[in-house]
């Protein structure tokens, strides 16, 4: 295993765990309560790394157009999708949820084709198939499968 899969290896188990810790967290509190102090905790470990890494002219060399793209994914997948899945979590089985979450390569896929003009292969196609299957399979009610 290369060093690169090995570290991906351990951001999934990590990001396995993480929505546990959220649930636990959502039990007593709001979603909008979880995602602020989220943010905060995290911003101010990264200005405080920043700063003592010395990395802050990094932050200043960002060009106009970047930022744009960083700003956009930021709202989107940062606050606007993490607060919908925060409610999503909130509201049901966290066994439930991520594996619909987790289908989230499949429209990365289909906008990287229309976006980026990628192309999806027949096996990339065929997997994207598998995904729908195992989200409609998750949604199913337990008494129609028993």
């Amino acid at each position: 295993m290369t060093q690169g899969a090995l570290l991906a290896l351990v951001v999934a188990c990590i990001w396995g765990i993480n929505p546990i810790f959220e649930k636990f967290a959502l039990k007593n509190t709001s979603p909008f309560s979880v995602i602020t102090i989220r943010f905060i905790f995290t911003g101010l470990c990264l200005a405080v790394y920043t700063l003592f890494a010395g990395r802050v002219d990094e932050l200043v060399k960002v060009d106009s157009k970047s930022m744009m793209w960083i700003v956009l994914s930021g709202l989107l997948g940062g606050l606007i999708g993490l607060f919908i899945f925060f409610v999503a979590l909130k509201q049901e089985d966290t066994s439930k949820v991520l594996p619909i979450v987790a289908s989230f390569p499949m429209f990365t896929a289909i906008f990287a084709y229309f976006l980026l003009g990628e192309t999806i292969s027949l096996k990339r196609f065929i997997g994207i198939m598998f995904v729908i299957v195992g989200v409609v399979l998750i949604n199913i009610k337990e008494s129609v499968i028993d």
